[in-house]
């Protein structure tokens, strides 16, 4: 697909009950790349192919434009089965808890020769947050992640400044902090560094700069002494939901606060939408306890599986 798609699909994509980090429109255009996903617009609804491995292999759930007929899901399903062959197996990925049902209802109303043989990975699930709470940080709960915002404050009272993106025109200072943070990650011998991984990530913040009316993209600064020190960008996943695609802070502002502050800061902001999905952790031990630090309200599971006769 090319942008225009992506321009139509944001005026016409219903994405009343989306909320997982997949739907998010930036996302299906950033990670195509990534996972060599094929898109198009068949049935009145969204197609995604993912053509990765395991939990990235298969459709994802079609989802329908706002003037899909009640029985889109039944076309496309039925187009998908016809696409396919015992050699070629129909394969489903990424779908939430409410799309893996919606789907098996489907097959046994429609499809009853067949049944989907689901799994599910706990390094898929979304992380996703009422954002008032991100914002408040109040309650014995989230005590400690106060306090890190508070030590952030401390240390650099009177030394730093916060901007909104697009508001502010500080893309390249969005970019300076990616290299540095992308040049510190490198030299660091204690932590893992995926080049390839973390060269396409570059590339999608790039992407995202480029395409930020299309997708809505926001996003924020924090500056200490003037300079860019962290970022984060987001979209929409939903009506309801915006999703974190990136978030750097480099290595001596996280030390004090900086990862807490820049969530913080950037929640405040953004309460006209009800939740914050910070995505997966992606099986990363540390990043898993960082999420489940902040008390997500959903932890939003997905499941993937093949079609096999019953």
């Amino acid at each position: 697909m090319i942008i225009s798609d992506f321009v139509y699909l944001k005026s016409n994509l219903n994405s009343k009950n989306l909320m997982a980090s997949d739907s998010a429109l930036a996302n299906i255009f950033l990670l195509a790349p990534k996972y060599h996903t094929e898109i198009s617009i068949k049935n009145s609804c969204l197609i995604r192919k993912y053509n990765g491995r395991e939990n990235r292999l298969g459709y994802a759930f079609p989802v329908p434009l706002n003037n899909a007929p009640d029985d889109y899901l039944k076309n496309a399903v039925s187009d998908l089965i016809k696409n396919h062959s015992d050699k070629n197996p129909l394969r489903f990925c990424l779908c939430t808890m409410e799309q893996k049902n919606a789907l098996d209802r489907c097959f046994a109303e429609n499809f009853s020769s067949y049944k989907i043989n689901w799994n599910t990975t706990r390094n898929d699930s979304d992380y996703i947050y009422l954002s008032q709470n991100l914002a408040s940080l109040s309650g014995k709960i989230l005590h400690k992640k106060k306090n890190h915002v508070s030590k952030f404050l401390r240390e650099y009272e009177n030394r730093f400044s916060f901007k909104l993106y697009p508001k502010e025109n500080i893309a390249s200072d969005i970019l300076q902090i990616e290299d540095e943070w992308f040049n510190e990650r490198s030299s660091d011998v204690e932590k893992a560094f995926d080049e390839k991984s973390l060269n396409l990530e570059k590339e999608s913040i790039k992407e995202a700069l480029e395409n930020t009316e299309v997708f809505d993209i926001t996003g924020a600064v924090i500056y200490i002494d003037e300079k860019p020190s962290a970022f984060c960008l987001a979209s929409p996943a939903g009506s309801n939901t915006l999703d974190i695609h990136f978030e750097k802070v480099l290595s001596s502002v996280a030390e004090n606060g900086g990862y807490a502050a820049i969530n913080n800061f950037f929640a405040k902001e953004n309460l006209s939408y009800l939740y914050i999905n910070r995505e997966e952790d992606m099986g990363v031990e540390g990043l898993r306890h960082a999420k489940l630090s902040y008390k997500p309200e959903i932890i939003l599971d997905k499941f993937f599986g093949e079609v096999e006769l019953s």
